[in-house]
């Protein structure tokens, strides 16, 4: 390469240099996925030519004449599998329950007037009980954690809760300090969306985010209503949220948690 080549050469990548600064960059992948924000999506989306995998997922459960989701053609098929779940999964041999005694389940009456309230209602078979079918709602009070069971009359006792003044204000991200008090009673709304992609695939998680819109929105109104307003909780952290119900975080994570006021839910 001659002297003149050579300066040419210079020349040119001082050019390519210069224009490549003058540019906008855009952040690494790296960059983006440690401060995500819709700009930031966006951009990521736009740089790597693939979409996000929230509207992916949101595209594969699209229906449209030439779908390959086998949807069912009538509430029949749904029904019968509610069904099922409803007298199998939650129906425990009564002799182990004679057989052991205590500590396995509770009826409602144990709990305070103004809680038990709206949860009696799922004791009993109808539309309101059938949203179970999509979600698992727990019930936290003094200390011990337990499972609403669809059309009977009593709880399921899933454990006592260790530590619960260390274990529930962890819980909330970024939330204003809150009394202890206003855990010792708490709704979880544990999320099981695979129930329903059983029977209409992809598009099964659709209606478990329908069922569960439905089941917050009866519980704030029925608390309400009475005098107990519930707080609905929508972020906090989901890894120690599922660690505290026992779910895998995958076929059942939580969704919502929901508090009551110190005033109200000490009475």
């Amino acid at each position: 390469m001659t002297a003149e080549s050579s300066h040419i050469a210079s020349d040119s990548l001082l050019k390519n240099l210069q224009m490549f600064l003058e540019l906008p960059i855009i952040p690494s992948p790296h960059s983006i996925d440690l401060s995500h924000s819709a700009a930031s999506d966006y951009l990521y989306r736009q740089a790597r030519a693939k979409p996000h995998v929230a509207e992916l997922y949101h595209e594969n459960s699209k229906l449209n004449p030439h779908s390959t989701l086998q949807i069912p053609s009538d509430a029949s098929t749904l029904e019968q599998v509610r069904r099922w779940f409803f007298e199998t999964a939650y129906r425990v041999d009564e002799e182990i329950l004679i057989a052991d005694g205590s500590g396995l389940r509770i009826p409602y009456d144990q709990l305070p007037d103004w809680l038990q309230g709206p949860l009696n209602h799922f004791s009993k078979p109808s539309s309101l009980t059938d949203l179970l079918y999509a979600a698992d709602l727990l019930v936290l009070n003094d200390g011990v954690l337990f499972r609403v069971v669809p059309e009977l009359d009593y709880l399921w006792v899933e454990r006592k809760v260790e530590n619960e003044a260390t274990l529930l204000p962890d819980l909330f991200w970024r939330s204003s300090p809150v009394r202890l008090e206003e855990y010792s009673t708490m709704l979880i709304v544990i999320a099981c969306p695979w129930r329903y992609m059983l029977i209409y695939g992809p598009r099964g998680y659709r209606h478990t985010l329908l069922d569960i819109g439905r089941l917050l929105g009866y519980l704030q109104h029925q608390y309400s209503s009475s005098g107990y307003p519930a707080t609905v909780h929508q972020d906090f952290l989901d890894t120690k949220a599922d660690e505290f119900v026992q779910a895998d975080g995958v076929e059942r994570s939580v969704y919502a948690l929901l508090t009551f006021s110190p005033i109200n839910a000490d009475k």
